[in-house]
This record gives structure tokens, sequence and C-alpha cells, in this order.
């Protein structure tokens, strides 16, 4: 069955596929129910802290203390200065700011920058206000003369810390109102200033304008072409050739692209399709050997080569230096490290694609409704294989998807892409078929889903060069599907996208974990002041900030396990402060990264999805584990703080 190429696109509103969006392919490893596990302990941590939240906002002397903190806001100017500064960053920084020119390169300025700087600004004042806000008054003894009504300190303290977060969602709802409509003016002002340019056009250079954007996908054929009103086909004039709609209609659909493309592209929201595999392929075979399986079978017998070649120059090196003890064997170590070695070798090899050789790329159908009027767009970027830099050079590229490996799809694509540039190929999710007693006048066709019975899908990417006399290098091409460092699948190398929903509702999911980031701020001002002076739970708060931001180097100690960056006689150098620095690093490295890698920004100028699964592990642990752990130590020892003994007595 062969499906034809009239076509409709296809979304799918869940949030499934994100979540076991993992490196590994098998789903039903011991990770996948450890994520059962984590899911129902942060729905239990979020249904609590929903709790505490109700029951706080119900009781009438928590809200007593949220409106001091409201009062004493306002009475010091701290609102209408953050209102000042929030308008300044977010009308300012788009005027001074430029973009490429694309209506992309705009929004992703605009959104980037804007929002960004909203976050720091809130963050800060929300350390400033909260820890002012406690030490301040315990200093200034004003704390005594609540802490003496009949409330208990830990309300005082909850109530606080929502009076706080109160000014946060006015502060963040104004500023993010502020953000979205200017953004929707801009794209709506796309479609007006774009008509303006083509208004002096020839009718020559608007037709190859439109030649140009219907072999890019911009538009389609049937919208430039008027439609018979009576067999509802295109007009024809007398000498058979297709009448177009009139020059002023073909400027209003040129001008429009833009908007298109933006919508289509930034905002939106789209999740990934779950990676199922990948294999390696040959033009002239739909047959494919799987990723793992051609990596091991290659890898064990150089791995083996790798580790006799560096026994012999060991054993070399021994007699050369007049060692009284030759090496039968490679200390454990260093052959573990020659085996990393070999592996990443053949993880970077395996991104290499040659001429007529190909890649497959299997994805599973995510679970639940799926609208197939909505599209599929394939995401990946390919890189010379020799060259370090953007180079303008086109690569050929054949691009095959099918519903089972073996053809049963569309068409196979022929396409010319620069290396080194973000693509986003449109891709049918679903065609139509003749019925099986063939098609009958007025009949309609069969809908036929591109994901085949196993709820798979099939993208086959080949590398359509051809070797030049004296630069064959320039026909090898990379595809970056593979984590350099790791040697594990990287999702996002390749990735097929579907709909999931509107630029609004992902808009606002991104606002709600930048709520989450700033509760956790809120609690930690509130903690480091319940038993700090103000000058020390300043300098303690902003220690902890600066070290959030070093989470990279961290990282990278953890992974090599000392702190040394030198080697000796193949073997890594180490040092004395390895066993505290290595472990206290490891420890503050799980405690801020899933903080901090939770940045809803950087998908939100992408197009991305922030879905409602991701915004519930942000807040099962930015508020389930870290706030929740944060406030209660906090309010404990805020209960167990001696107050009449203040700053001024000591």
């Amino acid at each position: 069955m062969k499906l034809m190429t009239s076509f409709r696109a296809c979304s799918a509103a869940t949030n499934h596929s994100r979540w076991n969006c993992a490196m590994d392919f098998n789903l039903f490893e011991s990770g996948f129910l450890m994520n059962w596990a984590g899911m129902a302990l942060r729905g239990v941590l979020i249904a609590a802290i929903c709790a505490i939240i109700v029951w706080g906002l119900v009781d009438r002397r928590v809200r007593h203390i949220a409106a001091l903190t409201w009062k004493t806001a306002f009475r010091l100017r701290f609102v209408w200065v953050m209102i000042l500064l929030l308008v300044l960053a977010v009308g300012g920084l788009p005027a001074v700011l430029r973009d490429d020119g694309s209506p992309k390169g705009m929004a992703q300025i605009i959104l980037t920058y804007t929002l960004g700087m909203t976050t720091g600004i809130l963050g800060f004042a929300t350390l400033w206000l909260s820890v002012g806000s406690m030490a301040h008054e315990i200093g200034q003894c004003q704390m005594q003369m609540v802490a003496i009504k009949p409330i208990a300190r830990w309300q005082i303290w909850l109530g606080k810390w929502l009076g706080i977060m109160g000014l946060n969602l006015l502060l963040l709802g104004l500023s993010g109102g502020v953000v979205y409509g200017m953004m929707e003016y801009r794209a709506n002002a796309l479609g007006a200033a774009q008509h303006k340019l083509l208004k002096d056009r020839s009718d020559r250079e608007i037709f190859e304008m439109v030649n140009a954007a219907i072999t890019r996908g911009e538009i389609s054929v049937d919208q430039v072409i008027q439609k018979d009103p009576d067999t509802q086909g295109p007009m024809r004039d007398k000498g058979g050739n297709m009448v177009p709609h009139p020059m002023e209609k073909l400027k209003q659909l040129l001008a429009g692209i833009p908007e298109k493309i933006l919508r289509d592209q930034v905002l939106v929201s789209r999740a990934p399709l779950q990676l199922e595999d990948v294999q390696m392929m040959s033009f002239t075979n739909n047959e494919g050997v799987s990723y793992r399986n051609w990596q091991k079978l290659r890898r064990e017998q150089d791995e083996e080569r790798a580790l006799a070649m560096a026994l012999v120059n060991t054993r070399k090196n021994a007699i050369a230096r007049n060692h009284q003890q030759v090496p039968t064997a490679l200390p454990p170590e260093i052959q573990q490290s020659i085996r990393e070695a070999v592996r990443l070798q053949y993880a970077v090899f395996s991104q290499l694609v040659g001429p007529q050789m190909g890649r497959r790329f299997v994805y599973r159908k995510p679970l639940g409704s799926f609208d197939e009027d909505r599209g599929l767009v394939l995401r990946f970027q390919l890189e010379d294989s020799r060259m370090s830099f953007k180079s303008d050079r086109k690569y050929r590229v054949v691009l095959r998807y099918s519903r089972d490996g073996k053809g049963e799809g569309f068409p196979p694509l022929g396409r010319e892409y620069v290396a080194r540039t973000p693509i986003n190929e449109p891709l049918m999710a679903v065609g139509y078929s003749a019925p099986e007693g063939g098609a009958k006048p007025g009949a309609e066709m069969d809908r036929v889903s591109i994901f085949g019975p196993d709820n798979l899908m099939y993208v086959d990417l080949y590398n359509a060069e051809q070797p030049q006399q004296g630069q064959e290098y320039l026909a090898v091409i990379r595809l970056p599907f593979v984590d350099d460092r790791t040697g594990k699948l990287n999702p996002r190398g390749v990735e097929v996208m579907y709909y999931e929903g509107g630029f609004l509702k992902n808009y606002l999911r991104a606002l709600a974990i930048v709520f989450a980031w700033l509760g956790v701020l809120a609690a930690l001002g509130l903690a480091a002041a319940s038993f700090m002076s103000f000058p020390m739970a300043v300098f303690a708060c902003t220690g902890i900030l600066v070290i959030s931001f070093c989470t990279g180097i961290m990282k990278d100690v953890v992974a090599d396990d000392t702190v040394m960056q030198t080697w000796t006689d193949g073997k890594r150098d180490s040092s004395v402060v390895d066993f505290f620095a290595v472990q206290s690093f490891r420890l503050m490295v799980s405690v801020i990264s899933p903080v901090k890698d939770y940045s809803p920004i950087d998908d939100l100028t992408d197009g991305r999805a922030v879905t409602w699964g991701q915004l519930a592990r942000a807040y099962g642990y930015i508020w389930g584990i870290s706030g929740l752990l944060i406030s209660a130590c906090g309010a404990l020892i805020f209960s167990r703080r001696q107050l009449a003994i203040t700053d001024s007595d000591e």
C-alpha cells in the first residue's frame, strides 16, 4: 500500500515522551521503575505543600502576617522600584539589543533577554526582601512584639513566605504579561511590515518570490491557484494554464510568511517523540544494524588491540629504563581508561556518514489522543567532518520516512542543507490511499498514519554527496546524535517534534517554573535570616548563588574523580584534597543541579514544550524536596531561637 502525497499533519498533547526521553533504549529497565517511584513521591510532596499553602491562606493569623509583609514592601517603596526596574528591563532591552533580522531571531532575543533579566531581578529582589524583612525585624526588636501574640513562630515564618510569594506573583504576572503582549504585537506587525516592502515590487518579482516560497515549502500551490467553483479543481485559462490569484492577494500571501514561520518555529509548543533505536544503514539496503550492536561488534576487537599495544609499549619503556621488573599486565585503571577512550572514539566515528550511507532513527508514537491535523517537524543539523567553522557550502541529503522501514510511506525527499545550521523539516503524518475495492468517483480516500501497527515511525537520513578528486573528505558529513563525552545517544541530536499545544499555555508553564525558583530563593533568604544577622545572611545567600553558577566545573571534577588536570605516565595525577573536594562537589552537584537544570527559557525560545510532566517534576523537586527541606529547617531554627539576643547585644 503506497501513500499519496496529499497530507495533513499531526500532534498529540501528552507528556509521556518527555518523561521517558532517556538516553537508554530499554523502557523497562530499573530507571523506568525509579521514574514511577519518583513520580509518586513528587506527587505526595506537591500535595503536602499545596495543603500547607491552602491552610496558610485560610488561617487568619497567617494571612495577617502576609498582609503585614505586603504593607512593609509598599511602605519601603519596594514594589514601585521593582515595577520600574522590570519595565525598563522588559521595554528597554528589546530596543537596545539587535537581532539577526529574522522573525525567529527577533522572538528569541525578546524572550531570552527579557525573561532572563526578569528572572534575575526578581531573584535578587526576593533574596533581599526575605532576608531584610526577617533579619531587620529581629534586629530592631519588632519581631519580639509579634512573637508574644497567640501565633506560633512557624506560622509567622509561613506568613512571611506567603507574603513574599504573593508579591512575586504580582510582579511576575505583570512582567510576563508585558512580554507576552510585546511578542504578540511584534508577531502581528510582521505582516504589515512585510506587505509594505512588497508594495512596490513588480509582478515578475512577486511571481519569482512565490515560486521560491513554494520550493521552500512555505506555501502550497493550492494557496496560489484559484479554484473553479464548479469542479472545485484548479481554474484554468483558455490555454489550459492554471490561473493564479490576483497580485494583491499574492502579496498578502507572501507578507504572511514571516509570521507563519515565527508561529511554527518559536511561538508554538512542540514535544519530541520518544527515540527507540538508531540503526546504521546503506542506501541500497533497507535492513539496518542497531547502533549498539554495530558499536559492540567493531569495538571489542579494537579494545583488545589497543590494550595489547599499550602493554607492549609499557614493557619497552620498562626495559629502556632498566627496571628490574617488567610488567606482565596493565593496571586495571589503565585498562579501563583505554577501553573508555576506544568507546568514545567509536561513538564519534559512528556519527560520520560516508557517501551512500545513512542513519535510521526509530520513533514511537506518543500515547493518548493523536490529532493528525497538526504537523510533525524533523529537527537536526549537519556538521562538516573536517571544518570547525560555519560554511555556506550545501550538502546533499536524502530524507526518507515510512511506517514499516521498508518503503511503505512517502516518496524520498532530496534536500540541500548548510552545515552547522538548525534545520526544521516538516514531515507528513498521515496520507491517503485508495480503498481496497478501488477508487470510486466521489468516494473518500482511506487515511493512513505514518505510524505502523507497532506504533513506530522510521526516519532515514542518507548522505547523497559524491567524493571529489583530491577532496574525498568533503563527501563525509557528521550527523550528531551521540554525546561525545559519554558515548550515549542524545535524543536532542535528531528528533521528531509533534504539536503539543499553543504558545500561551507553554508560556504560562514556563513562568510557573520561574515562580518555583523564586519560592526556593524566598525560603533560602528567610532560613538564613532566621539565625543570622542581615550582613551574614546576605553573604551566605550570595555565596550559595555563586556556587550554583559553578556546577559545570564541579561536574567535571566529579567525572574525573580528581581536581588535577595533569597526567604522568598515562595516569591522571591526584591531589591530597581529592577525598574532601570530590565528595563535597558530588553532594553539591546532586543538590543544586536538579534545581538549576529546570530552565524553561531555553525551551521556550526554541518552540519546545514545557510539558505538564516537566512542570510537575520541577515543583516536585524545587518545592517538594529542596523548598520543603529549607523551609522546615528555617522554621525550626526560628522557633528555637532566642529572639531577645540581637546584634546590638553582642
